[in-house]
Formats: structure tokens, C-alpha cells, sequence
């Protein structure tokens, strides 16, 4: 779906034939194909949108008209969040086009104002800006999510936190090496910049480039500490592991003293004190006195 905008009364409005911001979301390879030709850029150029697995790049063509192809993260769709390419294209003598081939939330566009001589590196800076700030919203998600897990991990038994782990840590993953792709393509355009005397704008980026930097650190740290709360997490159910079968195995071992001596006295043989009317009760109490006495002393050792 293409959709043009315009500039009226500095803020972005649709119109038939934008000229200062288009924005296509989930496009065919004709749309693609058309908006190419229309602005004299090659295809590839949005076209690296429909292969989720695009690496990140930036590209300047001699006419002026350069490519940010970037990441940016979304909404699960097997149990983790992926990230996926999208396209910036400043074109020299047209607008700028974003280009991405998943949703995301970008409604905070088109609430700005605009000054009609910087609307292109606002549009930039503001587009860059909100994918950035969709991976720290992620993080602060995550390190909520696993805050929860480090509380409750010594209680559960169940698999969904260990899945929960896994989960967060394919993420994170899928953050770090997409972070790391934009960090190096925002130092390029940021070099870019000063070669055509955009210190002012470049030194804007640069503010992008430290969040950015700072997201990748972050997912980094986070992905370490999950690590290592699987590690506890594998720990602590081993441990508890253990705990039920030293339990099960005294238990066995207690219990097993009354089989053997109700074992004993029910051999069909004569026995001794078989014609005393109250033995019954004695063998009783001395099968409780025994387990008892080899429980607490399990207990005492620890082994119970």
C-alpha cells in the first residue's frame, strides 16, 4: 500500500501526489517497480524490504539520491520478536520514502510540525528516532519480564519460565546483531554528512547513533544475565530434583521396616511369642518405636 503525503501548514497531509513524505507499507514488487522508476533510484532499493533477512546498508547515488537501509523490531509471530529491514530513501529531487515490509506504529509522524526548508532531515531523524526508541521499548519490556522470573524462579516447577527465557534470549539475539547493522550504517551516513557540510544534522544523528549504541550495550547485558538465570534456573531445578528423590529414598527406607517385620511374623511357622494375645500390639509399637527412631535419626543427619 503506497500513501503520499504533503506538507500543509507544516504537518504531513495525504494527498494523490505527495512530494514530501511516502510511505509504503507491505508493497508489491509493482508498486515497488513504479516508485523506482518515478524517482530514478534502482529497485533494490525499497526491493531488500521483501527479503526479511537484508542486512543493513547505506548507499549514495552520484545524483545525490541516497538509501539508510535499517532494522527495526516487531510483534511476534513465533513466541520472539524478530527483526526485520526497512527502507529510507532520500531522493535528490523528490521525497523521502520509507519503505517496510511489517507493521509498526509510526502515528507519531504525522502529529509533528514541520519546517518546510528541514523537512527531510526532520522526517529522517524523527523516522530513525521511533525505530530506535521500539527497541527500547522491547528491553524495558524484557527486563520487567525477567526481574518477574529472578523473583518467582526458586518457587516454579514449570516449563513456561524456562520457555519464557528461551524466548527473550532469541530476542535479544535478533537485537544485538540488528543494533550492531544500524550502529555502522548511522556512523556512515553521519560521515557522509559532514562531506557534504551537514555538521548540524549530522551531529543529530550522532545523538541517534549513542541511543542506538546504548540499546545494542543493553541488549548485550541483558542477554547475559538471562543466560545466566537459565543457568540458575537449571540449577535450582536439579537441586530440588534431588531434594524429592533424598526424600523418596528415606521414605522407601523407613517404610520399609514395617514390611519386613510384618514379613517376618507372618511366615506360616511357629514364631516366638505367637500364643501371647497382646503380641499383635507389641509388634506394632516396636515397628513404630523403630521407624521412628531411624527417621529422626535420617532427619538429623540431614538425609530426610
Amino acid at each position: 500500500m503506497i500513501q503520499n503525503y504533503d506538507l500543509s501548514s507544516n504537518c504531513l497531509v495525504t494527498k494523490e501526489e505527495g512530494t514530501a513524505f511516502i510511505e509504503a507499507l507491505t508493497p508489491t514488487k509493482s508498486e515497488i517497480g513504479a516508485l523506482s522508476d518515478r524517482f530514478h533510484f534502482p529497485f533494490d532499493y525499497i526491493g531488500g524490504i521483501l527479503d526479511d533477512y537484508e542486512n543493513a546498508r547505506f548507499e549514495v547515488r552520484p545524483e545525490g539520491t541516497h538509501l539508510l537501509l535499517l532494522q527495526y523490531p516487531s510483534e511476534p509471530t513465533r513466541g520472539e520478536i524478530e527483526t526485520y529491514p526497512y527502507a529510507l530513501v532520500d531522493a535528490s529531487s523528490g521525497p523521502i520514502i520509507l519503505a517496510l515490509n511489517h507493521e509498526v506504529d509510526i502515528s507519531q509522524l504525522y502529529g509533528r510540525h514541520y519546517e518546510e526548508k528541514r523537512a527531510k532531515h526532520q522526517l529522517i531523524y524523527h523516522i530513525i528516532s521511533q525505530m530506535t526508541k521500539s527497541f527500547e521499548a522491547y528491553l524495558t519490556d524484557f527486563r520487567t519480564l525477567r526481574e518477574k522470573i529472578s523473583h518467582s524462579i526458586t518457587k516454579s516447577t514449570k516449563n513456561d519460565q524456562l520457555l519464557a527465557m528461551i524466548r527473550m534470549q532469541s530476542s535479544l539475539v535478533y537485537f544485538e546483531d540488528a543494533l550492531n547493522n544500524n550502529c555502522q550504517v548511522l556512523k556512515h551516513y553521519m560521515d557522509y554528512l559532514k562531506e557534504q557540510g551537514e555538521d548540524g544534522f549530522a551531529e543529530r544523528i550522532f545523538d541517534l547513533y549513542l541511543a542506538c549504541d546504548q540499546a545494542r550495550n543493553e541488549s548485550r547485558m541483558q542477554a547475559k544475565l538471562i543466560e545466566n538465570l537459565r543457568d540458575l534456573f537449571s540449577n535450582i531445578v536439579a537441586n530440588n530434583l534431588n531434594i524429592v528423590m533424598k526424600i523418596m529414598t528415606s521414605a522407601t527406607f523407613v517404610l520399609g521396616i514395617p514390611a519386613i517385620i510384618v514379613g517376618f511374623w507372618g511366615m506360616n511357622v511357629p514364631l516366638p511369642g505367637q500364643k501371647i494375645t497382646w503380641m499383635v500390639w507389641g509388634i506394632l509399637g516396636f515397628m513404630a518405636l523403630l521407624s521412628w527412631y531411624v527417621a529422626h535419626w535420617l532427619k538429623k543427619r540431614d538425609l530426610m
